[in-house]
């Protein structure tokens, strides 16, 4: 079940309005009973005509019914674009020991802001468009607290391109608050 309501300009280059997005599933059937939901919001606010400054805030949050665990096939998985961007896809979160691949947890936190303007000499063309950034997130297993102090972050600069194929998105970050063992790409 879901809900949206998106009041901005444009969805592909959007400079001002607001976006919210909230799902939640429930299963009671078969071998794994839990609950999920995610919200997303989004908020673009311009500051003049060349500048616009978002805001994207994207949280979810599991939880197994009964004795039974938590599906790690509805584990949420952390890092790369979409998440914190400069930390590998998949790079958040729990990993497995043995093999190392990326289990994630059923908790997410994931924020970010960016100051977008068009490409130097696009003028006011919003099909090519540059940004800088500031992601902050972390994934958390279940049986892990929620612990703020675990967030990883991240800044950079990006290009953003309404292509005749779709929106292709180009980022280079820097991650600038990790731990050890994390993989930044």
């Amino acid at each position: 079940m879901g809900w949206q309501r998106d009041g901005r300009d444009s969805a592909l280059a959007p400079t001002s309005g607001m976006y919210q997005k909230l799902n939640g599933e429930v299963s009671f059937f078969g071998d794994a009973d839990y609950g999920r939901v995610n919200y997303q919001f989004q908020r673009y606010v311009p500051l003049n005509k060349q500048f616009t400054v978002a805001f994207n805030s994207d949280l979810g949050w599991g939880h197994a019914f009964a004795h039974d665990p938590y599906p790690v096939f509805k584990n949420y998985i952390g890092g790369g674009l979409g998440s914190v961007r400069g930390f590998a896809s998949g790079a958040l979160g729990t990993r497995d020991s043995a093999t190392g691949a990326a289990i994630g947890g059923n908790r997410k936190i994931a924020l970010s802001s960016e100051l977008i303007t068009p490409f130097p000499g696009a003028g006011n063309d919003r099909t090519l468009w540059m940004f800088g950034f500031l992601d902050v997130g972390n994934v958390y297993p279940a049986g892990e607290r929620l612990d703020l102090e675990k967030l990883r972050a991240s800044a950079g600069i990006g290009v953003s391109w309404l292509s005749p194929l779709g929106p292709l998105r180009f980022a280079a970050a820097n991650p600038f608050r990790r731990f050890t063992g994390d993989k930044i790409q």
